[in-house]
């Protein structure tokens, strides 16, 4: 925070700077201007080879090509100004977001890893029954799909702006989503998982490991952020031009100014200092781009009984 504020301070210094130094010059070129004017003026009248008129009207030319210039040029340096206050600010935006994703992948590795650990330590040391390893077990596959999901998402987010390579082929989307629904309640047994999935077989044009991906980001945000809720709702709707998928959420919401900025890399809603939600920023930019690659269209909208609702709409695939 202290870095941030010299930085500021340095910043407005050099900008307070370069613009009293502009209006510093532009007063000097305008007084030097006169004075010529008023040399040439009492020459002209000493000799009277060269009449008022010429030497007027030669300084009104010589101030607009002044003012034109010296405007030319504070505007340049305006847009410059600005243009490097912009760049300057974002850089820092983004260095905070990289500090604080390295800090959230950290903890969020070291979680699990520490599990795992735990968990074969206890069973190599202690005597248990049957029911307590299979407990134990069942919580390391639970980590441990944890961490492969974590590993996933930076691998993909890496790839995503330039190596990904996507195989579109006929998916049913309607036979995923019943398979992920079935997957996050076998593991969140805390909120419950309506699905409304009211055609059988919808199909679409898609890379299934790709979908999967966005399928199980969106639901993973939706559980992540209706702590308190008693239910999410994954809903997918056909009609004849579009196979729209809805993940509805019963939690605070999203602000209308965020709605954008979360689909960015690294950008997390809230408070980093405060925060409670685990996340290393990169889930809904992977849906964002996922989609894209689809050409599907993302929507955010409000739930009207609170929460949000994340909608895509995919082109059918005729069949």
């Amino acid at each position: 925070m202290q870095n941030i504020k010299k930085y500021r301070f340095l910043h407005f210094l050099v900008m307070a700077y370069l613009i009293a130094a502009f209006a510093w010059w532009a007063i000097l070129l305008t007084k030097r201007n006169t004075e010529i004017y008023e040399l040439k003026k009492e020459y002209a009248v000493a000799q009277n080879k060269v009449s008022l008129g010429e030497v007027e009207k030669e300084y009104n030319i010589s101030k607009k090509m002044v003012m034109g210039e010296g405007l030319v040029f504070a505007f340049s340096i305006l847009i410059g100004l600005l243009l490097i206050n912009r760049a300057f600010w974002s850089e820092l935006k983004l260095n905070k977001r990289l500090n604080n994703f390295l800090l959230s992948v950290t903890h969020e590795l070291k979680t699990p890893i520490t599990a795992l650990k735990l968990i074969n330590k206890t069973i190599a040391t202690k005597s248990l029954s049957p029911e307590q390893q299979t407990e134990l077990l069942q919580t390391a596959e639970e980590e441990t799909t944890r961490l492969e999901s974590l590993v996933n998402n930076i691998l993909t987010a890496a790839q995503m702006e330039s190596a990904y390579k996507f195989n579109f082929e006929k998916t049913n989307l309607s036979d995923l989503l019943l398979n992920r629904i079935q997957r996050f309640q076998k593991i969140n047994k805390e909120i419950e998982i309506i699905k409304e999935i009211k055609e059988p077989h919808s199909f679409i044009k898609a890379d299934k490991e790709a979908l999967t991906k966005l399928v199980d980001n969106l639901i993973d945000n939706a559980l992540k952020y209706s702590k308190g809720a008693k239910k999410i709702i994954v809903r997918s709707e056909e009609n004849q031009s579009s196979v729209s998928l809805s993940i509805i959420d019963y939690g605070k919401g999203i602000k209308n100014e965020e709605r954008k900025k979360i689909l960015s890399k690294f950008y997390r809603t809230g408070d980093e200092d405060i925060r409670e939600t685990k996340g290393t920023g990169l889930g809904l930019f992977i849906v964002k781009e996922i989609a894209l690659a689809h050409k599907a269209k993302l929507s955010i909208i409000d739930n009207p009984e609170g929460g949000a609702i994340f909608k895509l709409d995919f082109p059918i695939l005729k069949v």
